[in-house]
């Protein structure tokens, strides 16, 4: 629960968009719908570290204007540490903007924290298959570098799955 508040909080903090005024709001307004293109409860899981890293590669190569997939180090157990950056390129510069704010998105600290692993995952191929249809996303994307770092601790995980 904590997770998901934080990660809310911190994009909302990191779009820094305006509220927008009273009368853009009515009780006419279209509902959005989202339509998921795998459904989760067809086969509910979680990925496994493996299955994170199949993921990461498979977004950096749909999506490779926005994101790129890295390992920041090994578990104790040899187990690597994937993440995954998304950003935009800057329009204007080839070089990057130093003054781009970076967010970082970590979960799964504790073995048994296998929820917010999983929203962190969502999120990260929410905002790369989104960012070409909603303005809010690009807009985030534009002007924000999100580092996610689902699984801090890939052994715990294991263990957990193991021992529940």
């Amino acid at each position: 629960m904590r997770v998901g508040v934080f990660v809310i909080a911190c994009l909302a903090l990191v779009a820094g968009s305006p509220a927008p005024a009273p009368a853009e709001y009515s009780e006419s307004a279209a509902v959005q719908v989202i339509e998921e293109t795998e459904s989760f409860l067809a086969h509910p899981h979680y990925l496994d570290n493996d299955e994170i890293g199949a993921l990461f590669g498979q977004l950096a190569k749909d999506y490779p204007q926005l994101a790129q997939a890295y390992k920041v180090g090994r578990s104790l157990q040899g187990r690597p540490l994937h993440a995954l950056a998304l950003n935009a390129p800057p329009a204007n510069d080839k070089s990057g903007d130093l003054l781009r704010p970076m967010v970082k998105l970590v979960a799964n600290i504790r073995g048994d924290e296998t929820l917010g692993r999983q929203i962190v995952l969502y999120m990260a191929e929410y905002l790369a298959s989104s960012y070409e249809t909603d303005d809010q996303v690009q807009r985030l994307l534009n002007t924000t570098e999100i580092h996610f770092l689902p699984s801090c601790n890939p052994d715990g995980f294991a263990l957990a799955q193991i021992n529940p």
